[in-house]
């Protein structure tokens, strides 16, 4: 491993002061305070760009970014920031940052409301599931019902702490740290709710909605090392998940020669930090999808100096035949029997894995999901790698409480 100069113990201390105060705005929700709150900590750009949890919270320019944060302020959970176990690193005039967040909502699940939430989804004319086959929708509801019930068990009417993902980068301008771009993102237990489905004619509209924002976004960046970069993310695209290709080669090839590489999974394992980890993770993620396809024309590549910034979106597929994924289900489901634990959690923990895998099944034998992606490469020796890659899912609920990897760090 090389001597990583992407660790700057004066950087380090700077931003975590901005994320600081970052988290006295979310904690104090003080609208008044807004345009103050923005002018200290974003960069006054047209070209900042926030990633909120759902499919369609892409805030480009500083107006959208902070209509986004006074949503958040107005309704959103009390999020906390794990500011001093965040991963942070820098190059010249260029920062990025990885932490562990957590939510709460006021109360618990309202279960009221969640029988109004299924009969909007599932039965009114504009529901955004209406369209799905019977077969489906049995199964998704089967499989909120799974969820549901275990919080009914639970719910004391007391706040119940969830994670969150925080990324985000920053530019150094006249000695001054100003945030230029954020995403979150919430880990998930499986494969997400929301899919691309042949049955369902909305389930690509705010993706293809995305994909436009991102094109047109892209017609005033220019950037000099755009083609490089994007040879650097079609090799990614080409390797990454491809069972043929050597892991360690393809780490090696793709990434950083640095210790603190890292990897972060739309599902609920740790950030892979490292060579080794990363591989791990990677021979995992090439069990769970069969392809990864990258929006490369609409990605949005920042660079300064010789580091750069990438945000796209892309689809990824996978194709089970029937029979191996039943095999896989009861695998799991007797591994889960067998471990050590309460039998009310691990009995649970299989009522909800037989309840996706009917929701799997439902869908048929391709699988197609989209999701956001997000990397930071540096050019040493005049080639571009990876110092680390964001594979996160847009969410549509937040159902349970009882996650199992945390810290995620």
């Amino acid at each position: 491993m090389k001597t990583n100069i992407l660790l700057n113990q004066d950087d380090s201390i700077q931003i975590r002061a901005v994320l600081k105060e970052y988290q006295v705005g979310y904690t104090n929700r003080n609208l008044d305070t807004i345009d103050e709150y923005m002018k200290e900590l974003f960069l006054n750009d047209d070209n900042i760009i926030t990633v909120g949890t759902s499919s369609t919270e892409w805030c480009f320019g500083l107006e959208e970014v902070k209509g986004l944060i006074e949503s958040d302020w107005n309704y959103w959970a009390a999020l906390t920031v794990d500011i001093e176990n965040s991963k942070i690193n820098s190059k010249g005039n260029t920062a990025w940052f990885l932490a562990d967040c957590s939510i709460k909502w006021p109360s618990g699940e309202d279960l009221d409301e969640w029988c109004d939430d299924l009969i909007s989804d599932y039965f009114a004319l504009d529901g955004q599931y209406v369209n799905y086959s019977k077969m489906t929708k049995l199964a998704m509801i089967n499989l909120k019902l799974a969820l549901l019930v275990k919080l009914s068990q639970s719910n004391t009417g007391e706040a119940r702490p969830l994670p969150v993902r925080l990324s985000g980068g920053l530019i150094k301008t006249e000695g001054k740290w100003l945030i230029n771009r954020l995403q979150f993102s919430t880990p998930m237990s499986s494969y997400p709710e929301w899919r691309i489905d042949k049955n369902n004619a909305d389930s690509l509209k705010d993706y293809n909605a995305i994909k436009e924002k991102l094109s047109k976004f892209n017609v005033k960046l220019s950037n000099a090392f755009r083609e490089e970069i994007l040879e650097t993310l079609n090799a990614l695209q080409q390797n990454y998940l491809s069972k043929t290709a050597n892991v360690k080669d393809t780490v090696n090839n793709l990434f950083l020669a640095y210790d603190d590489i890292y990897v972060v999974d739309p599902n609920e394992n740790p950030a892979a930090i490292g060579s080794e980890n990363i591989e791990k993770m990677i021979l995992k993620q090439r069990d769970k999808w069969d392809q990864m396809v990258l929006d490369l024309n609409e990605a949005i590549i920042s660079s300064d100096g010789d580091t750069a910034t990438v945000i796209t979106c892309g689809i990824l597929k996978k194709t089970t035949c029937t029979e191996d994924f039943l095999e896989s289900a009861l695998y799991n489901i007797k591994e889960t029997l067998q471990e050590d634990g309460k039998g009310e959690d691990k009995l649970f923990d299989v009522q909800k894995q037989i309840a996706y895998a009917f929701k799997e099944l439902s869908f048929g034998e391709e699988s197609l999901w989209e999701f956001r992606f997000e990397a930071l490469a540096v050019k040493l020796d005049h080639q571009w790698k990876f110092h680390n890659v964001q594979i996160t899912f847009p969410s549509l609920y937040v159902l349970e409480g009882d996650y199992k990897m945390t810290p995620l760090l």
